[in-house]
């Protein structure tokens, strides 16, 4: 499959890769058969253990019951997290039984989130064709296991498919999704599946920690779900921070894969405000959870793996200046400048208007990357 054409300059344009084939089996998830053997269940878990709790429970409580579970507890960065880390792993042990053992890898060193989850799938997938990731505050639908097992068997063979999420995001109005899933070039970490020859084309335990298949961020191409990506890139770069997933969803983008989107979430994430959080701090968005269903047990599956056109449309000049006008904490280096003018060159007046209401940002951060040295 070829990569995703580049959008043209300055029209609405539907960006595609390819036509992407019907799916394997249009109609009901509960006639796929089990895969067999089940796939894993993988949990990292670190000093949250009022968290890990509520997340146990809800895989005990799960219709169908892994018949292995492995968690990855990284090592403790001060002598302080050793209570918290070894409460996880109480909580993990006392999951564990003949039938369903629980296999409980603990760090000797502090590997970081991203280093210990890369090292985890890569262990993981030497072994098994496929898993199902859990963090440690992915409070679980009864159904999530289930349906995730049978679609890992469904889109096996489906090689455009990169992953099975959990998780609903709001790329795509309910009411626009006919099936009880959609493909998506998004995806978040919140209780997913993935593929073993998936996850080993993105080598990402040997790349750096800041690849980035398409060069730099104003390299991507922008449609009303990757603008967001291209957002959450910026930062990282710009901080020198690291994140798996968004590395993840970028080599997907880069390959011309998708990932299959439940249209109500099976996963809540009951992470937001806590005080060991990395990433989420404050308090929970109401972007967060507001397709989270503890009933849903999705069972229709999509007739087609194409891209709705709302989300296949690739972005005019004028739309994606407005965006980044919106972004007031973003700014551009001449680089960036350049490229965003080659690509929309109608919009050059106003990218460079931009470029100069965002070159304070610019000189303060290069000030202080020169007095850091």
């Amino acid at each position: 499959m070829g990569k995703l054409k580049e959008a043209s300059p300055d029209s609405d344009v539907t960006m595609t890769s390819s036509t992407l084939p019907h799916s394997p089996r249009p109609g009901t998830l509960n006639d796929v058969p089990l895969p067999s053997p089940l796939p894993p269940v993988i949990i990292t878990a670190f000093t949250r253990p009022d968290l890990l709790a509520p997340v146990l429970a809800s895989l005990e409580a799960q219709t169908l019951q892994p018949q292995e579970i492995w968690a990855f507890i990284d090592g403790p960065r001060t002598p302080k997290d050793e209570a918290p880390i070894q409460a996880c792993v109480d909580l993990l042990q006392a999951l564990d039984r003949p039938d369903r053992p629980v296999r409980i890898v603990h760090r000797a060193e502090n590997m970081g989130c991203d280093r210990n989850v890369i090292a985890a799938f890569t262990e993981i997938l030497a072994k098994y064709p496929a898993l199902v990731y859990v963090e440690d505050d992915n409070l679980l639908n009864p159904y999530f296991y289930d349906r995730t097992c049978r679609l890992l068997a469904a889109y096996k063979d489906c090689p455009q498919i990169f992953s099975i999420s959990g998780y609903a995001n709001l790329a795509l109005s309910a009411d626009l999704v006919e099936a009880d899933f959609f493909t998506s070039h998004r995806v978040f970490s919140w209780g997913f599946g993935i593929w073993a020859d998936r996850w080993n084309s993105i080598d990402l335990a040997h790349n750096p920690p800041q690849h980035n298949p398409f060069g730099k961020f104003y390299n991507l191409p922008l449609t009303v779900e990757t603008k967001l990506t291209m957002v959450n890139q910026f930062w990282l770069e710009a901080n020198h921070k690291t994140d798996w997933v968004i590395t993840m969803t970028l080599c997907a983008l880069h390959q011309g894969k998708v990932h299959l989107i439940p249209k109500s979430s099976l996963v809540k994430n009951i992470g937001f405000g806590h005080q060991e959080s990395e990433t989420y701090r404050g308090q929970e968005g109401n972007w967060v959870n507001p397709r989270y269903d503890a009933t849903f047990n999705p069972t229709q599956l999509p007739q087609t793996l194409d891209l709705h056109p709302a989300l296949a449309q690739s972005l005019s000049g004028p739309t994606m200046l407005a965006f980044l006008t919106g972004q007031s904490g973003l700014w551009f280096n001449p680089l960036a400048l350049a490229a965003l003018c080659w690509r929309y060159p109608a919009q050059i007046p106003g990218w460079l208007r931009l470029f100069m209401q965002r070159l304070p940002k610019l000189v303060y951060r290069w000030r202080a990357a020169v007095g850091r040295r």
